[in-house]
């Protein structure tokens, strides 16, 4: 069976899907009151139209039947005919008759739109942002399972196909179901029996809407898919503008566009296909009972039982409903989308959040690590990438952790922070489990500073700031930005800590990047420390320079450090050599280096600058 065969074998059924989607929509109750109510008042104005011509014709034929219809007895009830022959008195009544009930249906629809649209935009809102608040609180693994582009995706073309099951989608069932309802409901009051004939044929008129919505649902999850896939190659095509011009592999990204494209392409046109089908269909099968119906209408004992005006009338009234069921069954398509889309945020709004066991909480840890025999694979991979780690690092001591790429140093750090948890084994901070403490609690105890420098589109004091905005002053950020040998380069920015950074700290170098994210942690002033190759970016002197900063801010902090730079690493109380998912040695750099072992030969190899 075919991932796609067990997902729509495990898939909530339409109805389930759309009625979570409308309890968003009970948030918003009195907007949706007055919405109803201005389509209510629109179909009401759409029926007694067709009844204001009945009132029109039998104002020509007998005046002893020229009050029986719906507009006719109201006018007569707001203004007697007095002395007025019928023909004079529909000269005045029906032109004043339309002009108003033009301004109700004109008010109705106006209504019944702006206030579903208030309601449409609330349900986009709280959804788009439910997602996200889901998705910065799950767990990294899950994270882990998307590409950038489809993580965006969800964000916005997503929520955008649920915006059309909650706003068109919704505004076209209402005034239209209402408009059919009211033309029906009309057309049984003039001659039930007669009614009786349209029904019949809509049976298959449900059926033709029930066989394209299951195609409708399977092509907009595709597109789904696939408009992930176009979002996740634009972002990379466009961040790697430069490789792409300097490998001559234009023609490459333009192939592998133009694939995922051509896919997006090809679900849309079958979705088009079953869209354009399914209307003609639906209009044919409403044209036949039309036809059925005018059949009976004509024959002369049903025609006995009609004036002439009241025979127009049901007759527009009949024709009238063409349109709204048109659209209704037009509206399959939009619904199927939404609740595709729905279906996928929804599971993203269920998703259990990062677990966090812990109870116990903590101020200000001393620092003291220890890891016993870890072992660890990520999830749904069960290659080990750590094996049998154990060691103890004294509170305030300076670790780096030195080996081939691959050896599972940064997986060490990810395991530290809680990122994930380990497969075997168990890590302590000062005596006690890591999974013991209150999650944020124990996040706040340590500072990290990666390889991959993330920036914000925000101001400098926003960015160095981060998470922290409420309990700093610029006195400390300033300070910060000095230990990162950073405060001279900001202060020359246009607006200083108000400069707004351009996309991922845009315009500035790497090593100035680098650099925020050094003030930054060393401004949260964490006990622990974390350095993942932090000086990676920065040039030879500029790395000199902070290099003295970095022991200044790890003075009283048990800081870890993993570097590809021997500078880095030279100064640490303790080096750990890591190879093949093992820790194969540790001590000094003039130990190891006598050692002769891997760390010598890393060393001889240009591990480092001599």
């Amino acid at each position: 069976m075919t991932d796609e065969s067990k997902r729509s074998l495990e898939q909530p059924s339409d109805w389930a899907l759309y009625r979570r989607l409308l309890s968003y929509v009970a948030i918003y109750g009195l907007a949706f009151f007055l919405s109803i109510l201005g389509f209510v008042g629109y179909s009401v104005a759409n029926v007694l139209l067709a009844d204001l011509t009945r009132f029109l014709l039998d104002s020509l034929g007998e005046s002893s039947r020229m009050g029986i219809g719906l507009v006719a007895q109201m006018v007569h009830g707001l203004w007697p005919r007095g002395d007025l022959d019928a023909v004079a008195y529909a000269r005045i009544a029906v032109p004043v008759g339309a002009i108003v009930l033009a301004l109700v249906r004109a008010a109705g629809y106006f209504l019944g739109n702006y206030f579903m649209n208030i309601v449409a935009r609330g349900v986009v809102h709280r959804l788009r942002t439910q997602v996200f608040d889901a998705l910065i609180r799950v767990p990294k693994v899950v994270i882990d399972g998307y590409t950038h582009g489809e993580l965006v995706s969800k964000l916005t073309f997503n929520v955008e196909q649920v915006s059309g099951a909650s706003s068109e989608a919704l505004k076209t069932i209402i005034r239209d179901g209402l408009t059919v309802l009211a033309l029906i409901a009309y057309m049984l009051y003039l001659n039930w029996q007669l009614t009786l004939v349209f029904f019949a044929v809509t049976p298959a008129i449900a059926g033709v809407v029930l066989i394209v919505g299951r195609h409708f649902r399977r092509y907009s999850r595709r597109i789904q898919d696939s408009m992930g896939e176009v979002t996740q190659l634009s972002n990379e095509s466009i961040h790697a503008f430069d490789e792409i011009r300097m490998f001559s592999a234009s023609d490459q990204q333009s192939a592998r566009f133009h694939a995922v494209s051509q896919f997006n392409r090809v679900q849309s046109l079958k979705l088009a296909f079953v869209q354009a089908v399914s209307t003609p269909i639906a209009q044919v099968l409403l044209a036949i009972a039309l036809a059925v119906l005018f059949w009976f209408a004509l024959d002369p004992e049903i025609l006995a039982g009609f004036t002439p005006g009241s025979l127009v009338a049901f007759i527009a009234a009949a024709t009238q409903l063409g349109k709204p069921i048109r659209t209704l069954t037009n509206v399959q398509s939009i619904i199927q989308r939404g609740l595709a889309a729905s279906e996928d945020l929804f599971a993203q709004i269920d998703t259990p959040a990062e677990a966090d066991p812990g109870e116990h909480g903590i101020n200000r840890a001393q620092g003291h690590i220890v890891l016993e025999d870890i072992g660890f694979s990520y999830p749904g991979d069960e290659r080990r990438v750590l094996e049998g780690v154990s060691l103890t690092i004294a509170a305030g001591q300076m670790v780096a952790f030195v080996g081939r790429s691959g050896a599972g140093k940064s997986s060490l750090m990810h395991l530290l922070c809680r990122f994930y948890v380990p497969t075997s084994g168990r890590i302590e901070l000062d005596g006690k489990p890591i999974e013991a403490f209150r999650l944020a609690d124990y996040r706040r105890q340590i500072a990290l500073v990666s390889q991959r420098v993330v920036l914000f589109s925000d101001t400098v004091r926003a960015n160095v700031g981060f998470g922290q905005l409420d309990r700093i002053d610029d006195a400390q950020l300033l300070q910060a930005l000095e230990t990162a040998q950073a405060r001279e380069f900001v202060e020359a920015l246009p607006q200083g800590l108000d400069t707004v950074l351009g996309d991922g700290g845009d315009g500035l170098s790497g090593g100035q990047r680098q650099r925020l994210a050094i003030a930054r942690a060393v401004l949260k002033n964490a006990p622990i420390l974390i350095l993942d190759e932090a000086t990676s970016a920065l040039d030879t002197e500029s790395e000199a320079a902070i290099q003295s900063a970095l022991e200044t801010a790890a003075a009283g902090r048990t800081t870890l450090v993993i570097a590809h730079r021997l500078s880095t690493v030279e100064r640490a109380d303790l080096i750990v050599v890591m190879d093949g998912d093992r820790i194969i040695a540790s001590g000094t750099h003039e130990s190891l280096m006598a050692e002769n072992g891997l760390y010598a030969s890393l060393y001889h190899q240009g591990f480092g600058e001599p």
